[in-house]
């Protein structure tokens, strides 16, 4: 360590003269270098959770990287809005290196074009990549690969319950005045139970709350549960309430969610 005198001193900068630099950095950078290809991979998890559809007729799996060790019911409490989807997780992953996530077919928009594996033990556990789907999507394979384009993990993901839940709502009949408001909710229960979307559900709690059609407990026990848990006691306690209840329901649906509201044939 040496003291460096200065050429000239203004009211903004000091010019000094440095004739060498050290070699500390490219010698730091080779023992980096080495001390990786050192070290030892760690188990990890894939985890995959599939989001409420959008009314773009789009969808969106989040992917979440995670040490092996964190557990699985932590996680999912921060994503109670989404759907958890079984698959095989367990891989091989290197510590504080990124890695890329790749689909088959290659359509799909991938964000971001690669993630940081670190040691994340919470308190937060946000999506490592977001994949858009179309909600007509039965079938991908995803593929987690290294810096050297190796893979370390893949999955063919079966989504049966997104192509279900697009062909039941496209097959639903208009409803006409005949048919009565507990007959229409009956009818596009499963396709509201997959479909709503959770601002729409809290928003109809509250309403339905200052309308009188559900009690305090009611809606406390409903605001507690997962998003379609929440939608089906949302569609069944309304509906076994009655006529003037299910078209209160109805018309609320259609004033916070016109357009699925429409799409489920209810207007």
């Amino acid at each position: 360590m040496s003291i460096i005198q200065p050429l000239e001193v203004t009211d903004t900068h000091v010019i000094v003269d440095v004739p060498h630099l050290s070699s500390f950095g490219i010698v730091w950078d080779l023992i980096k270098r080495f001390l990786n290809f050192m070290t030892k991979p760690v188990y990890g998890q894939v985890l995959l959770f599939l989001r409420p559809p959008l009314r773009s007729g789009k969808q969106i799996l989040s992917v979440i990287l995670l040490p092996s060790n964190v557990p699985l019911l932590e996680v999912k409490a921060q994503h109670t809005e989404s759907e958890f989807i079984k698959a095989p997780s367990c891989c091989l992953l290197y510590k504080e290196q990124y890695y890329s996530l790749c689909s088959d077919p290659d359509s799909y928009k991938i964000q971001p074009p690669r993630a940081h594996f670190s040691y994340n033990y919470g308190p937060n556990y946000h999506a490592s990549y977001e994949i858009i789907l179309r909600t007509s999507t039965e079938e991908v394979t995803l593929m987690l690969r290294d810096p050297d384009s190796a893979q370390v993990w893949q999955h063919c993901l079966h989504l049966p319950a997104s192509s279900s839940g697009a062909s039941s709502v496209q097959n639903l009949p208009r409803m006409g005045d005949n048919i009565s408001a507990e007959e229409k909710l009956r009818t596009v229960r499963s396709a509201f139970i997959y479909r709503v979307s959770y601002p729409v559900l809290d928003k109809l709690l509250d309403e339905l709350l200052g309308h009188g059609v559900i009690t305090d407990a009611e809606r406390e026990a409903a605001m507690a549960k997962p998003r379609r848990d929440k939608a089906r006691d949302v569609i069944d306690m309304v509906r076994k309430k009655g006529s003037n209840a299910s078209e209160k329901l109805i018309t609320l649906f259609s004033e916070d969610d016109t357009f699925l509201c429409r799409e489920l044939g209810l207007i």
